[in-house]
């Protein structure tokens, strides 16, 4: 794609580091020809409301790192707000957006020519077009060259933030014009990669969904279809209707223990055995990401009374209630108190259907309804053994369903590691563009 190489170029110091010697560093405000700032306004201020139209409006709540989202809870204004609010210019495509707190820094741009309204805590900037390409100034505010930069200049506690006269000092790598299109062209081919794989990630769960409403309910016959009303008999039971070739049973009929994690303060160690709490359940799979560790005889001590193997069933307890998944092989682990633990009678049944019905949203439902509030929501051992499943009576018919619906695991899967790489591949990518170590010029060589 770019050519790491360039015998031609020579390089000089800048604040920002070694940069190519025909490039230039820029203050903010020396590239800004515009800024937009309605920061502590309010509809009220200027005698209106919220409300009564269509045009959306900007909070710092909107604007994620790289795009706007709209779907997160989003103030609306009328024409003749925008108007009167948007007295100092008007949204343009391309313009770049900036939130100055809570969360701090996080870099947009607006999508398209509709019309917008500037909310709390953003600054919109407009720039010399002859300085800077915006696209290629939206992936330098994205990098972290320039992101460390502004949270060494942040202040505040609760929220951390910066005054608009320290973020328009801060520094920008400027190359010419035609390099930074080329920059940003490379850049924006790997987010359109990102944007499409995580399109099709939502597109595999959306699926997922509903082949585990079908096949929890339904079920596979004997010839590997999906059984229909039409077809096949079924019959009414207290979680609506099911297979004649399925039971409704609790998860006590089909458990040899429900436990939860250790009631005592556990002996935590720098290393060692991971120690498990919700934190750690996620539905479908556990995290490791953030986990404490205990000693071996900690260990042994905590597993006389829980004892996570695998294919055993993990479900968080405490807190966030309801989050499940399996213990997976070879993972040594002990339990908290805001974790439980099924141990299934593997006679009866096959613990990855168990896993993907506690998933469910039949079985959601009953866990909140079974939940007991103090001062944060837990679910005892009592209210899961209570728990009501509808369970097929052959084992094989549990694998076949288990099979087909975790089989979109495994490709959500892929392609979760496959955006992971593109990100990874990206951040890679800025750090050698944006400083010039990596070369540009040979793919403008043909260019007019």
């Amino acid at each position: 794609m770019v050519n790491r190489l360039d015998d031609n170029r020579e390089f000089k110091d800048s604040v920002l580091g070694m940069i190519p010697k025909d490039w230039d560093v820029w203050n903010i405000e020396e590239i800004i020809d515009n800024i937009i700032d309605f920061r502590g306004k309010t509809p009220l201020k200027i005698g209106m409301t919220w409300g009564g139209g269509d045009i959306p409006a900007l909070s710092a709540n909107n604007v994620e790192m790289g795009k706007i989202n709209l779907e997160k809870e989003t103030n609306y204004g009328s024409e003749a707000l925008y108007k009167k609010w948007m007295n100092k210019g008007d949204t343009k495509k391309g313009d770049i957006i900036i939130t100055m707190e809570a969360p701090l820094g996080n870099i947009a741009q607006i999508p398209d020519n509709k019309k917008y309204i500037l909310s709390q805590r953003v600054l919109l900037f407009k720039t010399k077009k002859y300085l800077i390409y915006n696209d290629f100034f939206k992936n330098f505010l994205l990098s972290d060259l320039f992101q460390n930069r502004l949270k060494s200049y942040s202040s505040g506690t609760t929220a951390t933030g910066i005054q608009q006269s320290k973020l328009l000092k801060l520094p920008i790598i400027v190359p010419p014009i035609p390099e930074q299109q080329q920059i940003a062209k490379i850049l924006d081919t790997v987010d359109k990669a990102i944007a499409q794989t995580e399109t099709l990630i939502a597109k595999y769960k959306r699926v997922k969904t509903g082949l585990m409403q079908d096949l929890l309910t339904r079920g596979i016959d004997e010839n590997g279809q999906m059984r229909d009303r039409t077809t096949h008999k079924f019959k009414r039971s207290p979680l609506g209707m099911i297979p004649d070739e399925w039971d409704v049973i609790t998860i006590k009929d089909i458990a040899t223990d429900v436990t939860d994690g250790d009631h005592h303060t556990p002996q935590r160690s720098e290393s060692g055995i991971f120690l498990l709490s919700a934190r750690n359940i996620l539905n479908g799979y556990l995290s490791l990401d953030d986990v404490d560790f205990i000693p071996e005889s900690e260990y042994k001590r905590m597993i006389k009374r829980c004892h996570p193997e695998y294919g055993d069933i993990l479900i968080s307890c405490s807190g966030t209630i309801g989050r499940v998944c399996e213990v997976p092989k070879n993972l040594l682990c002990a339990l908290v108190r805001s974790a439980a633990l099924i141990k299934l009678d593997r006679n009866l049944c096959f613990s990855p259907f168990i896993a993907l019905v506690l998933q469910s949203a039949i079985l959601q439902k009953q866990i909140l309804a079974e939940q007991q509030q103090a001062a944060q929501p837990n679910l005892f051992q009592g209210s899961i053994n209570r728990l009501q499943l509808a369970l097929p009576r052959l084992i094989q018919e549990q694998i076949t369903i288990s099979n087909s619906i975790n089989k979109y695991d495994n490709l959500i899967y892929q392609e979760q590691l496959y955006v992971y790489k593109l990100k990874l591949q990206k951040t890679g990518l800025m750090q050698d563009l944006l400083t010039g170590k990596t070369s540009v010029k040979p793919l403008l060589k043909n260019q007019p």
